[in-house]
């Protein structure tokens, strides 16, 4: 007994020496299967539920039997590799094989991210990016991206709660022919939500750290009333910023709310959801690299330090009144899905749905000192709506799917720039030294067909083919709104540049096998194509001369082929890449004019990624995780002279995670502890000049991070709160060696810090040593 208060007092000691509350989702919503059990269970972990010692939860999974090269992120990882209120994209990147993630300021999840896998990127990136929304991500299996946006068709600020899901899977490349959609280049992630299971139970969670974060969240579930299952979920997170600087710019912060019904019946299963996300996000300016003439930390041309990482400090920001720019997003998303086994052998899959957004973009950029156009006020909409059905014919020999799906969106994007403050921000309020308006339409609808054959125990071939026609139509309508805006107005250039309209149909077809060389080794290989619509600037969007539209669609051929393996405490995957890419168009937009260069440009992209780990519920685990790549880009500058071979913007050579950690339960309490090393090698630039990439590397871009997590779970308290069923702390220390790096840069032309400024190069840095801490209950 005396052994058991000590374990008390030092474990509420623990939670009171973090210095602060986090919060980290537990485990207590399942699957949508009602029969799962929870995915924690302190008794299990001790052993005394029996069965394997083998760690199944606290590691990615690899998928034996699939073709594919793919990733399972289980629930009880995304909990261990997430700061408190901060983004999956973190646990995503930890575990997964070929996978960067690269932050514009802190780890928390209202701060928005570059993801790249095998090299193919969506997210925000600086500029001259060849592909920018190469990867699809879904929720729930319903499609997130806006296909016509050009600078992140997703945002991972859009998902800013972990603790609404349960899951993550990654699949690699345009994939079997079900798995294509859209944008399935680089791959597809699909962010699976909680559900209820049978029983009630409830969760709290909040917490803090670092940059005067905070963040709350909590779910309910409502358990089976009459076989109807509803989970219900709110969360909010938000921190400061990571820079120095006489005056801040404001916090990130995000909320967010999912509700989910269910509910299975004979021979089917009936789902419903609905999301909301608001996010408001401030980002610092981008930091010269080195001195430049004229420019100090008062202004261009006015007295003062020399402004650069190199003089005024590595993470120095000028004051929010030379320079601020604010984004707000809205995501609604709602959802219908019905699976019906129609006979024994035959399943019909279809989903409906329809989401919603808007963006508003506000920077006010006063740095400069000169006249220009330095206020930028730039609201977009968009909606889409969409249906999927597919049905599964499960024969001897063969799994058949067929089945398609269509996408309707509409996209509306203005912009205003003013030459000096607008009070209010609000179109109309003044004369601008710029305006325009495009409305946007773009549909897909997709046939596949694709027959999973096995011929034999130990091989399965799966050829497929999927039928796809897309048609886009970009609209300037500037003529017919800017007199009613701005009436009278004969100083703004308001361009007038018609869009183009376009129509593509490709079949892409693909080839995928996987044999058994043993029970625990298996052989994959896959060869798929996939198509996709280039961003909406290749066809005129926001364009002050007129564009060549493309007539071909942007295209990916890509070829995996790897080993699998799985046996007892150790799992691995090794991967062979080779990916083409044609038909890209890469966009430059000159920040003094906003005039828009949009340059073709081919990729191919080669490599290797690796993932091998070690774990057992108890004890010792590692794993070692990571990519060797190269990207080169075939395409043309400004002057259009061919730039071929230039190495892909951003993309490292090396990316390697090693991670090692120690698990042990006591006192009712399961203790973990885990060190993780991440080493990515030097990024190459882009160049506004030229509109294209170069052979310079981003300075300080290759670094060494180090993580540490510390957690503890325990049913230790159950008998003293009512209700309680476990408690969750833990404690994770970001960048713990405190390294400064980059993580994103460009080649300016002059655009942002005015004369004097004409080939800087212009940083983000990371963020600096961080420390956040979490408190979960769950009742």
């Amino acid at each position: 007994m005396s052994q058991m208060k000590s374990s008390r007092k030092s474990l509420l000691i623990a939670w009171w020496a973090s210095g602060a509350l986090g919060a980290a989702c537990i485990p207590f919503a399942h699957a949508d299967d009602p029969g799962v059990k929870p995915a924690v269970n302190v008794g299990e972990v001790n052993g005394q539920a029996g069965g394997s010692t083998t760690d199944k939860k606290h590691r990615a999974k690899i998928s034996m039997a699939s073709p594919v090269q793919s990733v399972h992120i289980s629930q009880a990882v995304i909990e261990e590799d997430t700061p408190p209120g901060g983004s999956m994209v973190e646990a995503i990147a930890a575990n997964t094989p070929g996978f960067q993630a690269r932050r514009t300021g802190t780890a928390s999840g209202a701060n928005r991210y570059q993801i790249r896998l095998n090299g193919i990127q969506i997210g925000f990136d600086e500029t001259g990016q060849a592909e920018m929304n190469g990867n699809q991500v879904l929720m729930d299996g319903i499609p997130l991206n806006n296909p016509l946006a050009s600078y992140h068709g997703f945002s991972t600020a859009e998902l800013p709660i972990a603790s609404m899901f349960s899951g993550i899977n990654v699949v690699y490349g345009p994939g079997t022919a079900k798995q294509h959609w859209f944008d399935s280049m680089g791959g597809t992630i699909d962010f699976s939500t909680k559900s209820s299971g049978e029983n009630p139970s409830v969760f709290v969670d909040v917490g803090g750290g670092s940059f005067n974060a905070y963040n709350a969240s909590t779910g309910i579930s409502t358990g089976s009333i009459d076989g109807w299952r509803t989970y219900i979920a709110g969360g909010y997170t938000r921190t400061g910023q990571a820079r120095v600087s006489p005056s801040l710019t404001g916090p990130s912060q995000s909320t967010a709310f999912f509700i989910k019904t269910q509910k299975r019946f004979e021979g089917g299963h009936f789902a419903m959801g609905f999301y909301f996300n608001n996010t408001q996000e401030n980002r610092p300016h981008l930091i010269p690299v080195y001195p430049f003439a004229g420019g100090s930390i008062n202004g261009n041309g006015v007295a003062g330090q020399a402004l650069s990482q190199t003089t005024s400090g590595f993470y120095y920001t000028p004051s929010s009144d030379l320079w601020t720019k604010n984004e707000q997003y809205h995501t609604y998303l709602g959802y219908i899905k019905l699976t019906s086994n129609l006979t024994r052998n035959v399943k019909f899959n279809n989903a409906l749905w329809y989401r919603a957004g808007n963006r508003l973009k506000v920077r006010i950029d006063n740095y400069p000192m000169v006249p220009k156009l330095n206020t930028e006020y730039y609201p977009t909409s968009s909606g889409n709506f969409g249906y999927r059905g597919d049905f599964t014919i499960t024969l001897p020999w063969n799994k058949i799917d067929v089945g398609g799906y269509y996408q309707q969106t509409t996209y509306d994007s203005s912009f205003a720039g003013y030459g000096s403050l607008v009070p209010g921000h609000e179109l109309g309020s003044n004369s601008p030294l710029y305006y325009r308006d495009d409305h946007d339409h773009w549909s897909a609808a997709s046939a596949f067909l694709q027959d999973k054959i096995t011929p034999v125990s130990f091989l399965s071939i799966t050829p497929g083919l999927n039928l796809i026609n897309y048609h886009i139509s970009v609209n300037n309508v500037t003529s017919v709104t800017a007199p009613s805006l701005f009436p009278g107005d004969s100083v703004g250039s308001f361009p007038t540049v018609a869009g183009d309209t376009a129509n593509f149909t490709k079949l892409a077809p693909s080839l995928a096998l996987n044999a058994a060389i043993a029970p625990e080794i298996h052989a994959f290989a896959t060869w798929s194509q996939n198509f996709q619509t280039q961003i909406d600037s290749a066809y005129g969007e926001g364009a002050s001369h007129p564009v060549i539209a493309p007539t071909e669609p942007a295209k990916i051929n890509s070829y995996m082929a790897g080993l699998k393996y799985a046996h007892g405490p150790v799992e691995g995957q090794f991967a062979f890449v080779h990916q083409k890419l044609t038909d890209l168009a890469v966009q430059i937009t000159q920040a003094e004019s906003q005039n828009i260069i949009v340059e073709p440009a081919n990729e191919t992209i080669n490599g290797v990624n690796f993932l091998l780990a070690y774990g057992r519920r108890l004890g010792f685990n590692a794993r070692l995780i990571g990519s060797i790549l190269h990207g080169s880009e075939n395409t043309i500058n400004a002057s259009g002279d061919p730039v071929n071979g230039a190495r892909v913007t951003g993309l490292p050579t090396y990316n390697i995670n090693f991670g090692i950690g120690y698990r042990v339960y006591a006192a009712r309490t399961l203790w973990s502890a885990r060190i993780l090393d991440n080493y990515q090698s030097a990024t190459y630039l882009s160049s506004d000049i030229s509109a294209a990439p170069t052979s310079l590397k981003l300075p300080f871009s290759a670094v060494n991070l180090v993580n540490l997590s510390l957690s503890a779970r325990t049913t230790m308290f159950d008998r003293d709160v009512p209700g309680l069923k476990l408690m969750r702390v833990s404690l994770m220390l970001d960048n713990l060696l405190n390294r400064e790096y980059n993580v994103q840069g460009y080649v300016s032309a002059g655009g942002n810090y005015g004369p004097g400024s004409v080939g800087t190069i212009l940083a983000s840095p990371g963020t600096p040593r961080a420390v956040y801490a979490s408190l979960t209950a769950m009742f």
